[in-house]
């Protein structure tokens, strides 16, 4: 097997087909997929299975869990492929022929590249690509110590990354940053694959302005445990300004994004929360 696609889901019907379709119409079918469930109600595991004569492999457990992350180390015993891409139930493949794309690249990698990462494209709520982020290692060393320095729905992990070594479950959304921090090294994470690898839509708990404080408040924990001489007053203001958009929040409720996004005008910045 060359390649595992790990999703976690909870209550994901509404969404999840546009993976599983994105999944059944690639050409290179030589991969797995691995949904670990947290004990959905709303049918999301038989639609699962109804996809399971289209898939090559489907492995499904279902069963309460303590988060994404937790959810995820509980599919890494199970991993069959080489080549390992963690994808949210609203994620889609970008063509039919992404993964024959990247087995291509990826077969003919050294042993010791563990990490390979492509583009991910941003989809508005209408179905538009708002935007598109590279993977561009040469970023990392000024970029890792304050946040997850690429999108992570487009970086691939080769397997013997996972010996013994999991995602901290007691993070809730940036355990891939803390991952990425312990196991990346300029050696083995220099590949780029040059063209979109993932779709990502956008409205997810990383977009949300009422998920905004918890998020600079984790990045500013796993920096801490990392890059403890250099990530002090960066976080704090970043902390501050998370504080101020989750009182806009509170206060505004649902016109928040409104009150945001006229904040990033008076500032010359483009709007960032209208669609979500």
């Amino acid at each position: 097997m060359f390649f595992t696609i790990i999703t976690a889901t909870r209550n994901a019907a509404a969404t999840l087909p546009r993976l599983l379709d994105s999944l059944a119409a690639q050409t290179c079918r030589d991969f797995e997929l691995i949904i670990q469930d947290g004990a959905s109600t709303d049918g999301t595991v038989g639609l699962a299975e109804a996809y399971r004569d289209r898939l090559p492999a489907l492995s499904l457990d279902s069963a309460p869990d303590r988060g994404i992350y937790d959810a995820w180390n509980k599919a890494l015993g199970r991993i069959q492929g080489e080549w390992v891409l963690f994808l949210g139930a609203d994620d889609e493949l970008a063509g039919g022929d992404t993964l024959e794309s990247c087995r291509q690249t990826l077969s003919l990698l050294d042993e010791k590249i563990c990490y390979a990462g492509g583009i991910v494209a941003r989809v508005a709520s209408d179905g538009s690509v708002a935007s598109h982020v590279p993977f561009a290692p040469a970023a990392v060393e000024k970029m890792q110590w304050r946040h997850m320095p690429f999108a992570h729905q487009g970086l691939w992990h080769r397997n013997n990354l996972f010996d013994g070594c999991t995602f901290d479950a007691s993070l809730r959304i940036a355990g891939d940053y803390d991952l990425v921090c312990r196991t990346w090294t300029p050696e083995n994470g220099s590949h780029v694959l040059p063209f979109v690898v993932t779709k990502m839509y956008r409205g997810g708990v990383s977009d949300s302005p009422q998920s905004i404080l918890r998020i600079r408040w984790e990045n500013a924990a796993v920096s801490s445990r990392y890059f403890p001489n250099v990530w002090t007053f960066s976080c704090l203001s970043g902390l501050m300004k998370g504080g101020l958009v989750r009182l806009i929040c509170a206060i505004f409720g649902a016109r928040a994004p409104i009150v945001l996004d006229a904040g990033r005008r008076l500032r010359g910045l483009p709007p960032a929360w209208k669609e979500l």
